[in-house]
């Protein structure tokens, strides 16, 4: 059913359909006009270019992969956090096919370095929300971390580990998991 949009998260919404059938490089301002059923100026009102339109868009898949603000900090143990991230990002690579892959190419743009900084910023509040699970699970052994291994580095760690098991089509993040724990619980 063909719909008129006219809202900016109804037109994310369209973009994040796009994406999730036919990848990102099919967004482009007069696919996604007719796919809401927009005028072209229309789109334009919310997106005054392409590339607004693309980091609009890749900020609001990720947004849909990670639901971090859906949970409590202290609601789970930091390991069981890290797990749930894995399952997210696993299950938004199902939806969002080569997402990722292709992603990375969309920064090889003219707009590379705004798309690095939208990406950038979009990554540390996923770390800053990750920190703070750290620092509220009360079973964490604080006496585990130095100046040379600070929890923020745990975080930095754990994050690059889970993106590049999920790369490498890992299926589970169960090794990274119980390194976490043995490291932070003893």
């Amino acid at each position: 059913m063909t719909y008129s949009v006219t809202s900016r998260e109804a037109i994310l919404e369209t973009c994040r359909n796009l994406v999730s059938e036919k990848g990102i490089s099919s967004l482009n301002m007069r696919a996604v006009a007719k796919a809401c059923n927009v005028a072209l100026g229309s789109l334009y009102y919310y997106f005054p270019s392409k590339n607004d339109l693309l980091l609009a868009t890749i900020e609001s898949v990720w947004d849909d992969i990670f639901h971090l603000q859906d949970i409590e900090a202290n609601q789970l143990a930091f390991p069981d956090f890290m797990a749930n991230c894995f399952e997210q990002i696993k299950s938004g690579m199902v939806k969002y096919p080569n997402f990722f892959t292709i992603h990375s190419i969309s920064f090889s743009t003219k707009n590379q370095s705004q798309a690095r900084g939208t990406m950038d910023q979009y990554f540390e509040q996923i770390k800053v929300r990750m920190l703070e699970v750290l620092k509220e699970d009360s079973k964490v052994n604080h006496g585990a971390f130095s100046q040379d291994f600070s929890e923020e580095d745990l975080v930095e760690f754990t994050l690059s580990n889970i993106i590049s098991l999920l790369i490498q089509r890992q299926s589970d993040c169960r090794i990274l998991i119980e390194v976490i724990c043995r490291l932070i619980y003893t």
